[in-house]
């Protein structure tokens, strides 16, 4: 969480240089492939945390199912696909050729991140609503499925907002207005962020980092079976 925090604030900086250099000299001088570099790495990293929250990854549980590595190994090639549309349409116009196509392949792999990072979550509910009707541990359980349900909440809201939204409210401004759907872009992330870090910090008595002995006790088994 704090690496993807990093690599987001390196993104708006070399986003701030690349407009200031542009704007001064009429060249972003190299700062718009830092800019490129650092949002494809964002674009990853976000993704994963997203991923590794909704399994309920932790250092108490450095591990994770097939189908969750799966998830990753899909959302993975779907970024690159998607940062390469976006510097195509970014360096690029309308009155290019493809152009248009670019924008669809852009929307579409953002699309199917979305709905592949919210599996997880749909699984990790799912599993903790059984978990709760069938052992003794109902209240824990409880507790750890109402933390993933505003987890899963806030998330889709995020991403209806930045993608949707955010994009509706700058379409009807001017051009002198532009900044407008980006402030209310980075706005959202940080109010988004803000919740994650906050609910899934590592503190003593925070129901995401308990880890059933069972759990633990079987996994410790498969990889004794493994060697």
């Amino acid at each position: 969480m704090a690496a993807l925090l990093l690599v987001k604030s390196m993104k708006l900086i070399c986003a701030a240089e690349d407009k200031l250099h542009v704007s001064t000299t009429g060249s972003p001088h190299g700062w718009d492939v830092a800019f490129y570099a650092f949002g494809f790495l964002k674009g990853i990293m976000l993704f994963t945390v997203i991923v590794l929250i909704g399994t309920g990854w932790s250092f108490l549980k450095p591990y994770l199912h097939e189908r969750e590595k799966n998830v990753l190994m899909v959302v993975f090639p779907l970024q690159v696909l998607e940062n390469i549309a976006n510097v195509v349409i970014d360096e690029t116009g309308p009155a290019t050729k493809d152009w248009v196509a670019w924008n669809q392949i852009f929307l579409l792999m953002d699309i199917l991140c979305c709905f592949a990072v919210l599996m997880p979550i749909m699984w990790s509910i799912k599993s903790l609503r059984e978990a709760s009707k069938n052992d003794g541990k109902a209240a824990r359980n409880l507790e750890k499925l109402t933390l993933f349900r505003q987890f899963y909440l806030v998330l889709v809201v995020y991403l209806y907002f930045t993608r949707v939204a955010a994009t509706a409210i700058g379409s009807v401004m001017g051009y002198r207005f532009e900044w407008v759907r980006y402030f209310l872009g980075e706005a959202a992330s940080l109010v988004f962020y803000g919740f994650v870090f906050y609910n899934f910090q590592p503190v003593e008595k925070n129901p995401y980092f308990r880890v059933e002995e069972e759990e633990v006790g079987g996994q410790l088994l498969a990889k004794v079976e493994s060697f």
